[in-house]
Order: structure tokens, then C-alpha cells, then sequence
């Protein structure tokens, strides 16, 4: 039974030192790898692409803060974007992706919103992390029948040592398996150390 007691009480320890290592290594601080940013009216029906990231993983974040003055909604999808050079354009760079694109794929294709709010008249942060690799894009868009007057963003790609939130939790479900797998030996051996009295 002794052995037993040991064998166990030094499993619970070890669950407790693997319990405070991932709480310290998801309080280690993200880096930004990306930054975007802008300022102005976004006008009804319109689209603005925020950040674009491929090979987006759950080590990574975006965190974002809009300032909306209308309605806006915000969408995380899964898709991969193109940057093209256009000749016939007046803007010669843009991406292969547009507002109709965007409508088409919010009707016929729902599963590639990976995350989505509406942002009315207020400022707003938020931030969003993938459960697996993917190619992922944020974007805002108004509605054709809203009229919106200014939109500020900025918006983040972060990039951390593991995903914090999940590491977190994993931590505070091993640490108390942990202390109850170790408290009998630590019982048995405080006994053992007792003086005793005569």
C-alpha cells in the first residue's frame, strides 16, 4: 500500500510541475508578425479585406479594434486570396475577391465563416484564433441598405509560443488532479517526519 501511495503521490506532483509550466508558457507575450490599419467612410454594400493570413494556426491570433460610425460586420472566412496585378484597373493592385464575391459566399457557402459580429455605432475589439491550420482572411462589410459614415481599424496577426487558452485549460484541470493524486503521499510522509512524543 506504501508503494502504491508513493507511486501515486509522485504521479500528482509531476502533474502539478506540467500544470505550472504551461501556465507559464501561455503567460509568455504574443509578437505581432502583422499590422494593418485604416481610417475613412467604407460607403453602403462595400467591402474592406483586413488582414489575410496563410497557413493561419492555432499558435497564431488575430486581434482587432474597430471604431464604426453605421453598421458594420466583421468576418473571419476560410479562403485563400490571390493579389493581382490589373492593367484595365485604376487601382492596379487588388485581390481576386470582391463585395459580389463576398455576398455569393455568405449565401452559398456558410461553412467558411469561421467567426462573425456586427459592429453598430460603437468601438469594438476582438480577436480570433483558429482550432487547426488554414488559409483564413478578416474582413468588414455593409450591408447595401445601411448607411455608414466612418470606419477605423486595426488589426493584428500575433503569433505566440502555444494557444493560450487552451493551455490555460489544460492547466487548470491537471493542477487539482494533480494536488489530490499527491496529497495522500505528502500526508504519509509528514506523518512520518512527525516527532513523537514520549
Amino acid at each position: 500500500m506504501k508503494r502504491w501511495t508513493t507511486i501515486i503521490g509522485r504521479s500528482g506532483t509531476t502533474l502539478i510541475a506540467i500544470s505550472l509550466a504551461l501556465l507559464l508558457v501561455s503567460f509568455v507575450p504574443s509578437i505581432s508578425t502583422h499590422t494593418s490599419s485604416g481610417y475613412g467612410p467604407l460607403g453602403s454594400g462595400r467591402m474592406n479585406i483586413l488582414v489575410y493570413a496563410r497557413n493561419f494556426n492555432p499558435q497564431q491570433q488575430f486581434v482587432g479594434e474597430v471604431t464604426v460610425e453605421g453598421t458594420v460586420t466583421l468576418y473571419v472566412l476560410e479562403l485563400t486570396l490571390e493579389f493581382n496585378f490589373n492593367l484595365s484597373s485604376i487601382t492596379a493592385f487588388g485581390y481576386n475577391f470582391t463585395s459580389a464575391d463576398l455576398q455569393e459566399l455568405l449565401e452559398e457557402q456558410p461553412e467558411k465563416i469561421l467567426w462573425e459580429h456586427t459592429v453598430e455605432n460603437e468601438d469594438y475589439k476582438w480577436s480570433y484564433s483558429p482550432t487547426r491550420v488554414m488559409n483564413a482572411t478578416a474582413v468588414a462589410y455593409t450591408d447595401p441598405d445601411s448607411e455608414n459614415d466612418l470606419f477605423e481599424y486595426t488589426v493584428s496577426l500575433r503569433s505566440g509560443l502555444a494557444p493560450k487558452d487552451k493551455v490555460q485549460a489544460i492547466a487548470y484541470f491537471v493542477a487539482p488532479v494533480g494536488v489530490i493524486l499527491a496529497l495522500p503521499w505528502f500526508i504519509s510522509l509528514w506523518k512520518q517526519r512527525k516527532p513523537k512524543t514520549e
